[in-house]
């Protein structure tokens, strides 16, 4: 477009109507925020993992899908209809998720999942009730089409089956026939005659769709097992919606404030990455509504710190600019040169955090699926629509003589070097410090694995009144059968009392056992208790969770290693590598640390923190490696390597520092709102990535940089040695 002025008002324009779009959508097609499909950690609900049960064998895949089909059927017979029912036919279980309703009093989870898992009970009725045929008289039954090409249901009964098949025909002669999954009706029939064989044939189908989801609701009534589970996680409405509005209270104050601070700090470009945020936000939920994505409390954590991550790019981008005016360019020059020195410091950036995100998502479980999926498009829609669109903006407004003028830009002062490279010693012997310090306080207090990883059962309630923990305990005991530690508090800003019940050993617990307990704490009292949270998990879960959780830390190590070596030959590739995972592995133990030293049990939440530590702590040494690398290439060693790093270290300094605060920022609210409003798992979460991303800042500067100082210039004096016998 030849007239450039546009541009930013057809800017403007789009960023309006995607915003638009994300809060309030356009239609079925387009969901905005408010309909967005939350987890059942925000709304309450069910999730549990069912296991076929009355079998020694594997269940084929066929199987899997026919008690999938049983299971959909009931949750519709509950009116359940937001829900998800997966197959995992590796390890031959389905796991169910749904929502609790809003509307729901009488919160009986236990229930719910008791009843889904019972064998379904196929049977053919007549028009009084009467049962004639059972699902297990029905050999199979398969969608196909008749000699007309019409849809039907081909039916194939066992030797008593089509005995019992050709009796009920017979006597139903003229009649309806129903056919019933439990006590729901799948199919009514009318009987022409008396059918002999031991096949029959359903007519009437619209569709093949219609007639092959028939076949498969028959065929799960033949089924040989039930399914049980012992490992599920509930959650009540009230505790979901309080997370909620406290998220979403952090999420609005943190972005707020990011925006008070890029604008003061940069400002013409700080308006415009204010901006840039508000459209990627908008199209970041618009990736998690309009697919209808499950977002948890960890997703809109990561969704905030995405939005901290987001403004990275702008901060980079802000100071190449600044420092291109520094050195008297135009303006118009300035903004060029800027996205230009920029962008591979922010290609590298946002591809090494967008893979810890990817590999997060293919090894991570549960909730922090959620957190990966929020951070992975974040980084995605950075990278491609808002780098763009904070380029077009600024190369817009500035053609408006009014903003072309350097008052509008933040410029750079003449700093002196700061020699980071000669006090390697002192950060290297503090860190090592921290971590025989830190080592030593988690020995004492004992880092323990989470029952996510080990098995067991967490049972929390809340109740009025007063509660004998003596008491409740033994009869706990006697219904679980195993020990039990009761523990119970009070919320001092609202008075709401809590209960919580930790079942000693590593086996989970069945639905009917956990009604049993909630029966018999409210028999004979009234404290009226009620189910808050339950967390119920079985070893070979919790060992699976464990393995992928080793897995993916390991992977993404390795990915570090290689891009960087591939990436930055022009520092030794492997020697930058290794110190920038040297300097990772020093971040991971802060944070380990930091669950050792609050005995906070370590669960998926020390995964996701671990590799969103890893995303953005590798992401400020890049930007300070593409500066070394930069300097390299244009001093043609003019200076030692210590002085090329202080130099760069020093230049890149208010990018990193600026970085940290935003970031930093948003964990600290996510921090304060978790504390405030009582959201352990989420204040779990967020204390070790605070200490993880100060670790990072600090390790980038003083960590990484000055060990690959050391470590080529050992290289070197070896190569000299080498050189030097040679000679001789």
């Amino acid at each position: 477009m030849k007239n450039k002025k546009l541009n930013i008002w057809i800017a403007l324009g789009v960023i309006f109507l995607f915003v638009y779009l994300a809060v309030f959508g356009c239609g079925g097609g387009i969901k905005g925020m408010r309909d967005m499909r939350f987890g059942i950690d925000i709304r309450g609900g069910v999730e549990a993992v069912f296991e076929p049960a009355g079998t020694k064998e594997k269940p084929t895949k066929a199987e899997l899908e026919m008690a999938r089909e049983v299971i959909e059927t009931r949750l519709d017979a509950q009116n359940i209809l937001d829900r998800e029912v997966t197959v995992d036919e590796k390890a031959g279980n389905i796991i169910v998720r749904f929502p609790w309703k809003s509307d729901e009093k009488d919160f009986d989870p236990e229930t719910a999942i008791q009843e889904l898992g019972q064998m379904a009970e196929l049977t053919f009725r007549g028009p009084d009730g009467t049962v004639y045929v059972k699902g297990s008289d029905v050999a199979r039954s398969r969608a196909a089409l008749d000699e007309q090409k019409r849809n039907i249901v081909e039916l194939e009964f066992t030797s008593k089956g089509a005995e019992k098949f050709a009796n009920a025909t017979e006597e139903l002669a003229g009649q309806n026939m129903g056919i019933y999954m439990d006590e729901e009706m799948i199919s009514n029939l009318l009987v022409n005659g008396k059918i002999t064989g031991g096949k029959a044939e359903i007519t009437g189908m619209a569709s093949k769709e219609e007639s092959q989801d028939l076949a498969d609701k028959i065929n799960s009534g033949a089924l040989p097992f039930s399914m049980e589970t012992t490992n599920y996680n509930t959650i009540s409405p009230t505790l979901g919606d309080r997370a909620l509005n406290a998220m979403a209270a952090a999420a609005g104050i943190t972005m707020v404030l990011i925006c008070l601070f890029m604008v003061a700090w940069y400002r013409l470009p700080g308006i415009i990455s204010c901006l840039t945020l508000a459209f990627q936000i908008a199209l970041q939920i618009l990736a998690i509504s309009v697919p209808q994505y499950t977002i948890t409390l960890p997703g809109i954590a990561g969704l905030i710190l995405s939005g901290g991550m987001a403004v990275d790019a702008n901060i980079i981008i802000s100071e190449r600019i600044s420092e291109e005016l520094k050195k008297g360019s135009s303006v118009k020059r300035a903004i060029k040169s800027g996205y230009q020195r920029a962008f591979s410091s922010v290609l590298d950036g946002n591809i090494t955090t967008a893979a810890v995100a990817g590999i997060l998502m293919i090894f991570g479980s549960g909730t922090m699926l959620s957190f990966g999926y929020t951070l992975l498009t974040g980084v995605i829609i950075n990278l491609l629509a808002g780098v763009w669109m904070s380029r077009s903006m600024l190369n817009s407004i500035i053609r408006y003589g009014f903003f072309n003028q350097g008052k509008w830009f933040c410029k750079k002062r003449d700093k002196k070097v700061l020699h980071f490279t000669e006090a390697k010693r002192y950060f290297f012997l503090a860190s090592i410090a921290v971590i025989v310090s830190g080592t030593i306080w988690s020995a004492a207090n004992g880092v323990k694995l989470d029952t996510q990883f080990t098995g067991g059962v967490i049972l929390k309630y809340t109740y009025s009144g007063k509660a004998d923990t003596g008491q409740i305990q033994q009869k706990v005991e006697d219904i679980a059968d195993r020990s039990v530690s009761v523990q119970t508090s009070e919320d001092p800003s609202t008075g709401e009392k809590k209960l919580v019940l930790t079942l000693a050993g590593k086996n989970g617990l069945s639905p009917d056992q956990q009604k049993q307990i909630l029966n018999t704490l409210n028999k004979g009292n009234d404290n009226r208790f009620q189910t808050s949270e339950t967390y119920a998990v079985e070893p070979y879960i919790g060992a699976k969770a464990l393995k992928n959780s080793v897995i993916a830390i390991i992977l993404s190590f390795l990915f570090i290693i290689v891009y960087i070596r591939l990436r930055f030959s022009a520092l030794g590739g492997l020697a930058a590598g290794v110190t920038a995972v040297l300097a990772l592995m020093h971040d991971i133990c802060i944070v380990l640390f930091v669950f050792g030293i609050f005995r906070i049990p370590l669960n998926d939440a020390f995964v996701a923190v671990t590799l969103t530590i890893i995303g953005y702590s590798i992401n400020d040494t890049i930007v300070l490696y593409d500066r070394i690398r930069e300097h390299r290439n244009t001093m043609k060693r003019k200076g030692t390597l210590a002085e090329l790093v202080d130099l760069s270290t020093t230049e890149t300094l208010g990018r990193s520092i600026n970085t940290a605060f935003t970031v930093i920022l948003c964990a600290f609210i996510i921090l304060a709102a978790s504390i405030v409003y009582q959201m352990e798992s989420i204040t779990k979460f967020s204390l070790p990535l605070l200490a993880g991303l100060v670790s990072g800042c600090y390790s980038s500067i003083c960590i990484a940089a000055p060990l690959w100082v050391w470590w080529e210039e050992h290289r070197e004096k070896i190569q000299k040695r080498k050189t030097g016998q040679k000679r001789k």
